[in-house]
């Protein structure tokens, strides 16, 4: 208990030279860590199916256990810019991004009972294979290379995160730390597929949380306890957020602005990302799928809340010797891996596990994002261009791929590294291009009468509104400008410290009237790019000609109005269905083993008018048809045709149980 609520009183760091760096145990600590990650690429490589499939390198043939899987979907996006940037940005804005906790207990059930039974039962590898199916190829194309690109800048941010934290602790330069982290994160990922992502994601998850929940023991610890650190956070202003309920949309942090926008965040990561539908595609069945999403619920709020508290207590610590004015640092970021060297540089080992949590946060995603971006470029591009490539060949054409896009995303993080904060900056760009996407998938999902051409001018306006706010704050300064609480400089306790302090609004003030849309938080830019391709899309489609829903395959909707308004008479929700034939019998492919004792990586769901099958005395179908929301008990075929494709055809021979039900 004393180190929570203990009080202790050190002498304050007053230059670089005085801060301890890494000890041999470590640098031991950290080459272990990453040996481990590497080995567990080179086994998952030499066992089981030896990643000569596409289906086990992408998928690992669909058999990946519920737990790893949850561990691997929570660890995928709580990367360094987690570890590293919320606790900097409590720091020096305050706990107001504590609610975006709120935003993912609203986002886990959407996914799970409107996004999961749609991918799930499309049996599809990319997400953007909907969207062909939904409107055109075309549609599918474009928003595959912008989600490749955006993909690859925040994956670059990602790696640039546990490069400034090893930097500050090493005086190993950021160019070095980018390098080491990305090559063996790059190597072990195209060698062991998704196995190998999944199983390194588990571990480090569990090193991220070790690392985590010990920063903030010692930060607590040096900060006076608890009781000093929410006194001093509340003296000091860094709790206000939590009370500002402000509507104004300049506003940087309020509740609403939290909230919103971080639906619309983790919607699109959980929803309609490739890295994380990837994941819970990899699990034998839907209902399995959906557990990893409400265990990785409570894990998620853990260490939301601990970066958080971390922050505060960090501004506890350093409230008069502020590291920045000192120069002991450049950036926000690095304040954390700067306090464990400080306050944990004579303990041998320590400050290298905590460091290791940081680096952990940062192979996760970016391995994760390495793997789907493999994933999209052979089911989006080489497919598409050469769709008769032998199955040996794709598997090498993904590995390639894997390689490739690992150095891109080297490339891209020594250009990131001259950005600015991790936090604000990642999650700025991933609203203003994930926004509209999350936009043309809804607009596909949850209203039939869009068309093609709605779709594509509504995601183009919507493009390109999300990219001028967002790109003209940044070059306006806004993001620079907002005004950031202060930490009072005292001479006694931070001598080295000496003159006139300016605060931060006169550091950041400018001379030039800007647009107030340029004063926008970035927080709104998600849910302004998402609202603008949903409505710019649907006048569109009214003005070209609206597609009626009977014409529509219900496998590619989501009933989204009926499942609302479930409380309402069957009659009545079977009018939010809008001409959708939800009612309409299918046919469940479900693959068996083929001639060469190999599994068919797809599962599809076929409507009953598009084949024709023989009927192995069926048990009878429930002659009244319910609600779209519900599934009637299937009736069992077999039928020995060939894999459907999206014209309704049958391509490669293979044999099928089939079930038959209603949507």
């Amino acid at each position: 208990m004393s180190l929570l609520f203990g009080r202790i009183v050190r002498d304050p760091i007053r230059s670089l030279d005085e801060i301890p760096t890494f000890s041999w145990a470590d640098y031991v600590v950290l080459a272990l860590m990453l040996s481990v990650s590497a080995g567990i690429g080179i086994y998952y490589a030499c066992t089981g199916g030896k990643q000569r499939t596409t289906s086990e390198f992408l998928l690992g043939d669909r058999k990946m256990s519920t737990l790893p899987v949850a561990m691997s979907l929570l660890a995928g996006f709580l990367s360094s810019v987690t570890i590293l940037g919320i606790p900097a940005e409590v720091y020096m804005n305050g706990a107001g991004y504590w609610y975006i906790c709120l935003s993912f207990c609203v986002v886990v059930p959407l996914v799970i009972y409107i996004y999961m039974p749609l991918f799930y039962n499309l049996g599809i590898v990319s997400v953007f294979e909907y969207l062909e199916r939904r409107f055109s190829r075309g549609i599918r194309i474009y928003a595959c290379i912008l989600f490749m690109i955006n993909m690859l800048i925040y994956l670059a941010v990602v790696l640039y995160g546990p490069a400034i934290a090893l930097s500050a602790v090493t005086r190993i330069p950021d160019w070095a730390c980018i390098l080491i982290v990305g090559m063996i994160c790059t190597f072990y990922t195209s060698v062991g597929g998704v196995k190998a992502v999944v199983w390194t994601d588990t571990l480090q998850l569990l090193l991220m949380f070790g690392g985590a929940i010990t920063t903030l023991a010692v930060a607590i610890y040096y900060a006076g306890g608890i009781k000093d650190v929410v006194a001093l956070a509340n003296s000091s202003g860094r709790l206000k957020d939590l009370y500002n309920f402000d509507l104004n949309p300049t506003t940087r942090h309020t509740f609403w602005s939290v909230v919103i926008g971080g639906i619309f965040f983790w919607l699109s990561v959980y929803g309609v990302n490739q890295t994380q539908v990837q994941r819970y595609l990899s699990i034998p069945t839907l209902r399995q799928a959906q557990n990893c999403m409400w265990i990785g619920l409570p894990g998620f709020i853990i260490l939301l809340t601990t970066t958080t508290w971390t922050g505060l207590a960090l501004y506890g610590y350093y409230r008069h010797c502020d590291p920045l004015w000192q120069g002991l640092i450049s950036a926000p970021d690095q304040i954390v891996p700067l306090f464990t060297m400080e306050t944990l540089g004579t303990y041998y080992g320590l400050p290298g596990l905590i460091v290791v949590g940081v680096f952990s946060g940062s192979l996760s995603t970016i391995s994760s994002g390495v793997n789907a971006l493999a994933a999209i470029f052979l089911e989006d591009c080489w497919k598409l261009w050469k769709p008769d490539t032998s199955p040996e060949w794709q598997c090498r054409v993904s590995k390639i791929a894997a390689v490739t896009f690992g150095i891109v995303c080297i490339a891209f993080a020594f250009i990131v590294a001259q950005m600015g904060g991790v936090l604000e900056f990642a999650y700025a760009l991933f609203g203003m291009i994930s926004g509209p996407l999350l936009g043309l998938f809804a607009l596909g999902m949850f209203f039939p009468w869009s068309n093609t051409k709605g779709a594509a001018i509504g995601f183009t306006i919507g493009l390109a509104i999300a990219l001028w706010i967002g790109i003209g704050s940044k070059l306006a300064g806004s993001l620079s400008e907002q005004p950031m609480l202060g930490r009072t400089p005292d001479p006694v306790s931070c001598p080295s410290m000496t003159g006139t302090y300016p605060s931060i609004q006169n550091i950041y003030k400018v001379n030039y009237e800007i647009l107030d849309i340029y004063e926008m938080s970035y927080l709104w830019y998600g849910p302004i790019g998402c609202t603008t391709v949903v409505l710019i899309g649907l006048l569109v489609s009214f003005i070209t000609g609206p597609r009626a829903g009977k014409e529509i395959d219900p496998q590619l909707m989501v009933p989204l109005f009926a499942k609302i308004f479930f409380f309402l008479p069957e009659n009545t929700k079977r009018k939010f269905w809008f001409g959708v034939q939800y009612d309409r019998p299918l046919l469940i492919v479900h693959p068996r083993t083929n001639e060469d004792g190999g599994k068919v990586p797809a599962v599809s769901a076929i409507a009953l008018p598009v084949v024709t099958v023989s009927e192995a005395t069926p048990p009878p179908m429930n002659p009244a048809p319910r609600s779209g929301l519900t599934t009637r008990a299937p009736s069992i075929y077999t039928m020995n045709s060939s894999s459907h494709n999206n014209n309704g055809h049958f391509n490669h021979k293979m044999d099928y149980e089939v079930k038959m039900s209603a949507c």
